[in-house]
């Protein structure tokens, strides 16, 4: 698809998340949009969200934010994904190969500092969106696969790795056990969150409104953004133009739609996800999971994520399996108002082929959806200030796994902002920082088997 049309369709898919509104969903602080503002915030999902909770928090002086979104609040991937984010393990050798130790660190640490800071705000805010720290079980059903994994973290430990003290193996001798998956092989296991997604960003969207002069436009695209030098740029949109003093582009898989410097360095991607309950009168009730799962079928290219909420249903994503083959479906591809109908069958599988006693829960799929993640060529989100144009500034770009990596970077994007200070002091891992170099390469289809963990979430970054 050309940049003209990377923007979001209509009438998308219904996530599960998405079936308890908030007042706010269509929400439109003012009947017609501002002239002008100081910051200018392009996507009302996790991303755009936190960057104005971060501009504008216990801040004596803010400045004027607009929040411009194309459809509702959190209707794109933040409210489509898993709900669920923790440190990744698997990134750890992954980075040190290819960037250094210092750089497995950084992000190891920054990823574990998310769940505790999305928590604290979750609490402090009030939002009331299921959020629970648990255990994440990443499981692995071949024998070669945890053998690779506990050869790695054995390596690990010999090395004195300073960052891993809440990553744990188990063995073949207890891990079907303790993670109920039938022939489970090994398992790494970390700290990590679930929550509702949709509820987390619309309740601290809401809280804004109440306490901030935040203006927030909802079914408003915008259609283009041009620069005039440092000073300002001209955001046109469905509704008329905004003349802005910044411009944060918080647009995930979208983001070329907007910011032409991004074609095929950032593209859309379509992925699926569904919700799993089983009947309320059921003769054989399966075992509670308080566990969360990646399912490694076979290496990482092949890996459901599983959800187990605390109402007993499970959020399941990944299938990828089924329909990776035509690329068409899902390479490029911005329209989420159509489903992977190839990936039920999995899905409504899933947890009676995987895991014990729910052999005869009876359990099936109760919501089916897609959505888009966006995808870079180095497997990094972009984030920082644009390259040569000084004041733009993005976070964009996650892969599908951003829940882990979004709520600081959008600290470190705020900060550099109202302190003016470099991307290097903003606390946003290194090899986050979008440069001229990170663009010279175009994202192919072919990448999508390779890079690891790709299915974590649905993407928490619109």
């Amino acid at each position: 698809m050309g940049e003209s049309k990377c923007f979001p369709v209509e009438n998308s898919t219904i996530p599960y998340w998405r079936t308890e509104l908030h007042d706010i969903d269509s929400y439109r602080s003012t009947e017609q949009l501002p002239e002008e503002c100081d910051i200018l915030i392009i996507g009302a999902g996790l991303s755009g969200v936190s960057t104005a909770y971060h501009l504008l928090n216990d801040n004596p002086s803010p400045p004027s934010v607009v929040l411009l979104e194309a459809r509702e609040v959190c209707s794109g991937a933040t409210g489509r994904n898993g709900g669920h984010l923790m440190m990744v393990h698997s990134y750890i050798e992954k980075i040190k190969r290819l960037y250094g130790l210092d750089a497995a660190r950084e992000i190891a640490k920054f990823q574990a500092s998310q769940v505790y800071a999305m928590k604290a705000v979750a609490q402090k805010e009030d939002l009331r969106c299921d959020a629970v720290l648990t255990r994440c079980l990443e499981v692995f059903i071949k024998q070669a696969h945890a053998d690779q994994q506990k050869e790695i973290y054995d390596g690990e430990l010999k090395e004195g790795l300073d960052f891993i003290d809440d990553v744990q193996y188990l063995d073949q001798r207890h891990v079907e056990i303790l993670s109920g998956v039938k022939g489970a092989k090994g398992a790494i296991s970390t700290t990590a969150l679930q929550l509702w997604p949709y509820k987390f960003v619309s309740g601290l969207l809401s809280k804004l409104i109440e306490r901030t002069s935040i203006n927030v436009q909802t079914h408003t695209c915008v259609t283009s953004v041009s620069s005039h030098g440092e000073e300002y740029s001209f955001v046109e949109t469905s509704r008329g133009t905004i003349k802005a003093q910044r411009v944060v582009f918080a647009t995930n898989g979208y983001t070329s739609g907007v910011s032409p410097l991004y074609k095929q360095k950032i593209v859309p991607i379509k992925i699926t996800c569904s919700h799993i309950d089983t009947p309320k009168e059921n003769m054989n009730p399966p075992p509670h999971l308080s566990h969360t799962y990646g399912l490694n079928f076979d290496g990482p290219a092949v890996r459901d994520y599983l959800i187990p909420r605390p109402d007993g249903g499970i959020i399941c994503g990944g299938g990828k399996s089924t329909y990776i083959k035509d690329t068409k479906q899902w390479f490029n591809n911005v329209d989420d108002s159509t489903l992977f109908e190839q990936v039920k069958p999995h899905f409504e599988s899933v947890m009676q082929e995987n895991f014990l006693g729910w052999e005869k829960s009876g359990a099936s799929i109760d919501h089916l959806w897609t959505g888009i993640i966006g995808w870079t060529v180095d497997g990094w989100p972009h984030c920082g200030r644009v390259p040569g144009q000084e004041n733009h500034f993005i976070l964009a770009g996650y892969n599908g796994a951003g829940m882990p990596l979004i709520f600081l970077s959008a600290k470190g994007i705020a900060k550099m902002i109202v302190d003016n200070i470099p991307f290097e002091e903003s606390g946003i891992p290194r090899i986050f920082k979008t440069t001229q170099e990170r663009l010279q390469k175009d994202v192919s289809p072919d990448r999508f088997s390779n890079l690891p963990m790709a299915s974590i979430t649905l993407s928490p970054c619109m």
